[in-house]
């Protein structure tokens, strides 16, 4: 009998301590993770809660990719969120001032914005974002290019402002 719980024993053992749990660490606080056009995009956040109960989000890259990425919806909590037409901006700089490229959000239907979670007493959220946006050509029509930011996390400090 003892060979038989030998050989069980291991078995058991690997099964027990399998990692593919799917579990990512969490994010550091005021900081997000995607990928923007099938590249890691990383940087910081910050959110907003305007008087008007009006959150805005905002995802600004670092390093040399320092592009910026702004929602705008209605602050209901943990949800998912309907982003209307062009209330989601996204910008490429240059040096952190000049806009090089801007692109808007043209179809509400291609877009993802989720609070996950809320703490009301520290202002701590998460959430997950993807959008398609599309790129804002002179004379404010859009061209049939479009900027593909994806699988976004963030985790931020709700600041209120008046």
């Amino acid at each position: 009998m003892k060979p038989f719980y030998l050989f069980l024993l291991p078995f058991l053992l690997i099964l027990g301590c399998n990692s593919d749990d799917d579990t990512q660490p969490p994010l550091a606080i005021n900081t997000f993770t995607a990928q923007k056009d099938e590249h890691l995009w990383e940087g910081n956040t910050e959110l907003q809660l305007m008087e008007n109960d009006t959150l805005v989000f905002l995802a600004v890259g670092k390093g040399l990719d320092n592009g910026v990425l702004m929602v705008k919806t209605k602050f209901k909590g943990v949800g998912t969120y309907t982003v209307e037409k062009e209330k989601a901006l996204y910008y490429d700089t240059l040096g952190g001032d000049a806009i090089v490229a801007q692109y808007t959000l043209q179809e509400p239907e291609m877009a993802t914005f989720v609070v996950k979670s809320y703490n009301e007493s520290n202002g701590t959220v998460t959430g997950n974002f993807s959008f398609e946006l599309f790129p804002e050509a002179q004379g404010g029509k859009s061209i049939e290019n479009f900027l593909k930011i994806t699988e976004g996390s963030f985790r931020g400090t709700l600041e209120e402002f008046p």
